[in-house]
């Protein structure tokens, strides 16, 4: 199980990892810090399980039915060895022990167990020390105390190490109501290509959980990455409509007061609804819309409202680029902005508002200048 969790936090960090990259600003950290921290614990306790693996799980409760059964026995401690390994602190050691049972045939194992620095004297090669075998025929024991009588303890002699067979003790395994059982999944060398399979479908399924909400944006990056660049440019016609077709849906209707479209952005500022002034400013970025609230300013008139469909969005990229081979510089970072121009009638009641026809601008320059560039909703250019 711990090696499944850690598959799956390592899944969801590269997830994570994914969205940071790919999503708007401060996606994905969150996931890829919680599923770092997780993937760090679950490897220290698979390596800390791995040392236990010679070690049986021995429950009070499997104890006592050894007791309640006289399936007791007396055992010579043989070698004691330290793994390298501490628990708390204290040294996991391997004992190697024969053991005879009050009822059976005698054998030898190794128990892997804790023992706590003071009581390591205890376990000196030659010391006989009482168990409970957990298992009829062992080799699972477990140390205990004043179960044995001094009658009992005469008549038991334990015999030589090299007298008796050599039980091992299964790796990972448990005693649970009188049966020995093992992980669900295994660890030994069999089963594992299913093993690594699943695990590697566990990796690939949490990443796609962390991933799916923010597909759009990685397809986006796929194609960027296709066509020579790291990242999508949100100023070309296709990436535009994109855009377009996802704020219109989230905000529920087509009309703006004002679209600019950066490299890596798209802001609109839109009416709460269509013919209304108060406005809230909307944020398409990383395959995602959001909404920042109400618009910095906010529109006098309804009339500064215009729709998508007025202005020719997919020609924009292309005035950009032939507007920046006339100046002889590239279009770099440039982004452009739609609003309706201002009412230049000085008889009409809105003069000077922005109720007029909406106007394509940008500009292309260097760190020396620059130069601007006015355009009709359809494209065609404005005299100046």
């Amino acid at each position: 199980m711990l090696r499944l969790i850690a598959f799956a936090a390592l899944g969801a960090l590269l997830g994570g990892v994914v969205v940071a990259i790919v999503g708007p600003p401060g996606a994905g950290i969150a996931i890829a810090g919680v599923s770092f921290t997780v993937l760090v614990f679950a490897t220290v306790m698979t390596r800390v399980a791995g040392s236990l693996g010679g070690s049986v799980a021995a429950s009070p409760k499997a104890v006592q039915q050894a007791r309640d059964v006289r399936r007791l026995g007396l055992a010579r401690v043989d070698a004691l060895r330290q793994t390298g390994t501490q628990i708390n602190d204290q040294p996991l050691c391997d004992i190697d022990v024969t053991v005879q049972p009050l009822t059976g045939s005698a054998f030898a194992t190794t128990v892997r167990t804790v023992v706590p620095l003071t009581a390591v004297p205890r376990f000196q090669p030659g010391a006989e020390l009482e168990v409970a075998i957990l298992l009829d025929g062992g080799p699972e024991v477990a140390f205990v105390d004043g179960e044995l009588s001094p009658r009992d303890r005469e008549r038991l002699t334990v015999p030589s190490r090299r007298s008796v067979p050599v039980l091992k003790v299964e790796p990972h395994t448990r005693v649970v109501d009188g049966r020995r059982k093992g992980p669900i999944l295994g660890v030994g060398p069999k089963g594992r290509p299913v093993r690594l399979v699943l695990f590697a479908l566990v990796a690939v399924a949490a990443a796609a959980a962390v991933v799916a909400p923010y597909r759009v944006a990685v397809a986006q990056t796929v194609d960027a990455i296709q066509d020579g660049h790291l990242r999508p440019d949100m100023r070309h016609p296709d990436l535009v409509a994109q855009a377009r077709e996802a704020l219109v849906e989230e905000i529920g209707h087509d009309q703006v007061t004002s679209i600019v479209v950066t490299k890596d952005f798209v802001t609109v500022d839109a009416p709460l609804r269509a013919g209304e002034t108060a406005t809230d400013r909307w944020t398409y970025r990383g395959g995602r819309v959001s909404n920042e609230g109400a618009a910095t300013i906010q529109p006098g008139l309804a009339e500064e409202q215009y729709a998508w469909s007025d202005v020719a969005l997919d020609q924009v990229w292309g005035l950009m680029e032939t507007s920046a081979a006339e100046v002889g510089l590239p279009v770099g970072d440039a982004s452009f902005s739609v609003r309706r121009s201002a009412d230049g009638d000085i008889d009409s009641e809105t003069f000077a508002e922005a109720v007029g026809p909406p106007v394509i601008t940008f500009s292309i320059g260097d760190d020396y200048g620059s130069t601007s560039f006015r355009f009709a909703a359809d494209g065609t250019a404005i005299e100046d």
